[in-house]
């Protein structure tokens, strides 16, 4: 893991926040950001190419500060048929089906149905900047639910544009399918990186017991017990809690 690429995916993900109109973002002076935004489902974030030309960022704006709990806790999941709903390309058949598509593989993985149609109303957006730009590799991040539908691109874009690499740093990320969806993204995006700062309650939902599993890999920050244990779950939620915890993990 890189922790200076961390830093910067952290950063991203506070930026993000901010208000469109205003919004520049640090690490890419002088660069005009290509904008992700469907109103029917208050998806946000932005697309960034970097000065080389060959590297791409994508960050998604998390629910720390609109609250859209009604997107991030919709319970019930769908199974989504790959091969027809989520590819909608050809699929070279010979290829490994290691990622599901519920006609021809038997992972049974099924994702949160609140996540895949937050990602699906703006995955026509990403998918038309990466065909008309040609990049070597492709970052994604996100804090809260902006990690979650970071997680379901980042897989999405292994996919679709291989041999692209592809890299993932979430914070503060919920769980996103179960463990047929878990097993298969681990197989197709092994640099990813989860980050979890101490008592955050955003990563324990949804409930095992629903069904949930996280993606690897997991890498804790910052202090797990406190005496005022309720109310840290929520504080301990915040981006800027897991920016400063990289920096000063870098600091040392």
């Amino acid at each position: 893991m890189d922790n200076s690429k961390a830093i910067k995916c952290a950063i991203l993900s506070q930026e993000i926040y901010q208000d469109f109109a205003q919004l520049k973002f640090a690490d890419f002076p002088g660069i005009t950001p290509g904008w992700i935004n469907q109103a029917t489902t208050d998806t946000q974030g932005a697309i960034l190419l970097d000065a080389t030309g060959s590297s791409l960022y994508i960050v998604f704006r998390g629910s720390e500060q609109r609250l859209d709990w009604h997107t991030n806790f919709e319970f019930s999941q769908k199974e989504a048929n790959f091969k027809q709903a989520v590819i909608q390309e050809q699929i070279v058949q010979d290829r490994a089906q290691v990622y599901p598509y519920a006609a021809e593989s038997s992972s049974g993985a099924k994702m949160h149905q609140g996540f895949v149609d937050a990602y699906f109303s703006v995955r026509d957006q990403i998918h038309t900047y990466l065909k008309s730009h040609s990049v070597s590799s492709v970052t994604v991040t996100g804090h809260s639910l902006g990690g979650a539908l970071a997680t379901l691109c980042a897989v999405d874009v292994q996919y679709n544009f291989s041999p692209v690499d592809v890299e993932l740093y979430t914070f503060g990320s919920p769980r996103v399918g179960n463990s047929g969806f878990r097993d298969s993204f681990n197989q197709r995006v092994p640099k990813s990186y989860r980050f979890v700062y101490g008592m955050d309650i955003v990563p324990a939902l949804p409930r095992p017991w629903q069904g949930y599993s996280h993606v690897d890999a997991e890498y804790r920050l910052g202090p797990r017990l406190s005496l005022n244990f309720v109310t840290q779950r929520f504080k301990d939620h915040a981006i800027s809690n897991y920016l400063n915890a990289l920096k000063e993990q870098a600091a040392r």
